[in-house]
């Protein structure tokens, strides 16, 4: 076939349309397989948020120098499938709360939303001085099994795909 014909120009066409198409097609397969890791990354972001968020909720619900168990409760509600307050430990002006959250990410491919659950501890001093200090770190119920999420019987922070929150 000559260069420079029709014919010629409607191949070298067709040819860089279809390698077009490839290039796009590659990229949409790419796409859709890191889709997970995307939902999953952004609920586990959403669960360190809510972590934060509770940390504040604490430090406030103790800011007049006494947090009982109704304020406690108050800052971490039951829910579904994450379970909430899990326990509480008092040691003298110091307490420690170990809770489940709940971190909501998209949702895949046709399915529901993500779903991820995380065991903190939040240590509360309640010195007098300063004000209540809230600390918060996330419990890995792997690598800790005597932790209060595990003797609780709360799951291992897993992952949920296609789960609504709201479903039981």
């Amino acid at each position: 076939m000559r260069r420079g014909t029709a014919r010629g120009y409607l191949l070298d066409g067709c040819l860089a349309v279809l390698v077009l198409l490839l290039v796009c097609l590659i990229g949409l397969w790419v796409w859709l397989a890191t889709a997970d890791d995307r939902a999953e990354a952004k609920a586990r972001a959403d669960v360190r948020s809510a972590a934060e968020t509770r940390q504040e909720r604490l430090a406030g619900a103790a800011a007049d120098g006494v947090l009982d168990d109704s304020e406690i409760a108050q800052v971490f509600p039951q829910g579904k499938p994450a379970h909430g307050l899990v326990g509480v430990e008092r040691q003298g002006p110091e307490l420690t709360v170990t809770a489940e959250l709940l971190g909501i990410g998209p949702g895949g491919f046709l399915a529901g939303a993500t779903l991820v659950t995380g065991c903190f501890a939040f240590g509360v001093a309640l010195d007098g001085k300063s004000g209540p200090a809230v600390t918060v770190r996330e419990l890995a119920v792997e690598t800790e099994p005597q932790s209060a999420c595990t003797a609780a019987g709360v799951p291992t922070p897993s992952v949920r795909p296609g789960e609504h929150p709201t479903s039981s």
